[in-house]
């Protein structure tokens, strides 16, 4: 029963991560392919490129997350639980300040204030992101250590390598630091980010019907996308995140294990945002249209039957 259990799990998790791979590998094709012409990646493509290369660790982890039990433990015992999980909170914490970062970079280009702080700030962004995502590495690989140490598997439980970690204050203690700090945190800097962006977009509109010149028309436009497309990105992240507050609640509770939570709104994220992005950006969007149009020039020369 368990065993079935675990091959419908598995199946459930390769779909998600299937249309993950797919988004997430495209968007890495692009930026690469970008690089190779031009050396050089805007902030924006250089936060997106980690995005979905860290989704794409998130995804490959959450298939060894779900075969350790069936093929793993027996010979691995606690060494493969502690790199999976620490490894998985790692990378999946990793894109949601990533997400946060590209809402903060949009944020800087968006809106316009006189600020002499924003002003310097828009004109050092490039470094500005690079310090923000080695910073974001650094916090999210510390924040992931302390997992090993509080793992640690029942001998002698009727479910083998099921119940493995250590119940108690530090696990609070832990849950919660690690809950501010890589997941509200980052949810907070989106939301405010967000709230600028669409602000500045009101008042900038007002201002464009009272002036009745069609000037800038485009940029708007532009504008409202991105805005459109960071909304998105937040829900999703959002609805993520309650999902993991929710597993926390029930930690502390002794019913559920925090972990078997973050593998799947990882992989839920990880799927959400690569197609969000997609959509949202205009270059990934020009580019999966041309992708399609080859896939249907090759699929139309290769089976001249097909309709």
């Amino acid at each position: 029963m368990a065993t079935t259990k675990s091959l419908v799990d598995l199946v459930v998790r390769l779909t998600i991560i299937f249309v993950g791979l797919v988004g997430n590998a495209f968007i890495l094709h692009v930026y690469s392919l970008e690089y190779r012409k031009s050396k050089n990646l805007q902030p924006n493509e250089l936060i997106t490129a980690l995005l979905a290369l860290f989704n794409l660790l998130s995804s490959a982890n959450l298939v060894i997350t779900t075969v350790r039990t069936l093929l793993f433990c027996s010979y691995f015992q606690e060494a493969v639980y502690k790199f999976t999980d620490s490894f998985s909170n790692f990378t999946s914490k990793s894109t949601y300040w990533f997400t946060a970062w590209l809402c903060f970079y949009y944020c800087v280009k968006i809106v316009k204030v006189n600020w002499r702080f924003f002003l310097r700030l828009k004109q050092k962004i490039s470094l500005v992101v690079n310090i923000l995502l080695l910073s974001t590495l650094i916090l999210c690989f510390t924040i992931s250590i302390p997992i090993i140490y509080l793992i640690k598997l029942k001998p002698n439980s009727s479910v083998p390598c099921k119940t493995h970690f250590i119940l108690g204050r530090t696990l609070f203690i832990y849950g919660i630091i690690n809950g501010v700090l890589t997941s509200y945190l980052p949810l907070l800097l989106m939301v405010i980010c967000s709230l600028g962006i669409v602000i500045f977009l009101c008042q900038h509109s007002r201002n464009m019907d009272k002036n009745v010149a069609a000037s800038g028309t485009s940029h708007s436009e532009a504008h409202k996308a991105v805005a459109i497309m960071l909304i998105s990105l937040i829900l999703l992240y959002m609805t993520c995140a309650i999902t993991v507050l929710l597993a926390s609640v029930q930690l502390t509770l002794g019913e559920i294990n925090i972990m078997t939570a973050i593998p799947y709104t990882a992989s839920i994220f990880s799927t959400g945002s690569s197609v969000i992005l997609i959509i949202g950006t205009v270059k990934l969007r020009q580019s999966f249209k041309k992708s399609l149009f080859f896939l249907k020039t090759f699929l139309y020369e290769s089976c001249p039957f097909l309709p």
